[in-house]
């Protein structure tokens, strides 16, 4: 990019400011070739530091494997392996045990180590690897304990209202609830299903705030003594005057953007099978 489209980008963004955090700081879209052993993957992002997810999915159809997702704060288990859930699955989170079975062993400063799990670092295995650092506008991840009180409004730190909010029970066999704005606080889609949108009390029809977010008495959301993690992304991530500079990124209104996506997620919310 020249530099005076640079300059234009900044200020139509507010970002014209030597600590401004670009997008290359808070997402990385990585493809990788696994090799079998503990692998280091340097995408520039600062998760040890920071804090985030990592979303990992094979590229190659030599066996089928799960899209694998971990973050930092479920963290690692007593075997110093992270915590594992996968989101085309209703399953409980999964433990490795030990670092020889390790989906991801580290997050780094500078982006995150494979283990040697077939899911993530199979040998000649194609990857591709989707990194969300945690930053203010960009991206949150929380965990609560549910209690079963229809009403109960949990904190997030995305600093502004989510457009997105993602919710999975870690100790029980469930769906993946998903929030987004345009369905209404009435509604919900399933991550890890084909079956169209639908009317549900999970969010108990309360729309979130730049704050907090609301959840019904389900099981899916708030069981009681049921552990879960929510993450939480914006409407549109190039409302931020921090995240501006390298590359404008929108998670919902591709008209916005100035570049191509580095991530597109699509859900059929009015088709199922779909």
């Amino acid at each position: 990019m020249d530099p005076t489209t640079l300059r234009l980008i900044q200020g139509a963004a507010g970002a014209a400011s030597a600590s401004a955090t670009y997008v290359d700081d808070v997402f990385s879209t990585f493809l990788y070739e696994g090799t079998g052993s503990s692998l280091a993957i340097n995408n520039g992002i600062d998760l040890d530091g920071e804090g985030g997810a990592v979303w990992i999915k094979t590229r190659t159809t030599q066996a089928a494997r799960n899209h694998t997702i971990v973050d930092s704060e479920r963290g690692k288990d007593t075997g110093n392996s992270f915590r594992v859930l996968y989101p085309n699955l209703t399953d409980t989170e999964y433990s490795p045990g030990s670092a020889s079975n390790a989906t991801v062993s580290s997050f780094n400063s500078n982006g995150f180590t494979a283990g040697n799990n077939a899911n993530t670092n199979i040998s000649s295995g194609d990857y591709v690897s989707w990194t969300f650092r945690k930053a203010p506008g960009f991206f949150d991840v929380v965990t609560y304990t549910g209690n079963g009180s229809a009403g109960r409004t949990i904190a997030h730190n995305l600093g502004s209202v989510p457009g997105v909010i993602i919710i999975k029970c870690t100790d029980d066999i469930d769906d993946w609830i998903v929030y987004h704005r345009s369905l209404g606080n009435s509604n919900k889609v399933l991550l890890n299903s084909t079956a169209a949108s639908s009317s549900t009390p999970h969010f108990h029809n309360t729309t979130p705030t730049s704050s907090v977010f609301t959840v019904g008495n389900n099981n899916s959301v708030n069981g009681n003594s049921l552990n879960y993690v929510a993450t939480s992304l914006p409407t549109t991530i190039n409302r931020l005057a921090q995240i501006a500079t390298k590359r404008l990124l929108s998670v919902e209104v591709i008209r916005e953007m100035a570049v191509p996506a580095a991530l597109l997620l699509i859900l059929d919310t009015s088709h199922s099978g779909c």
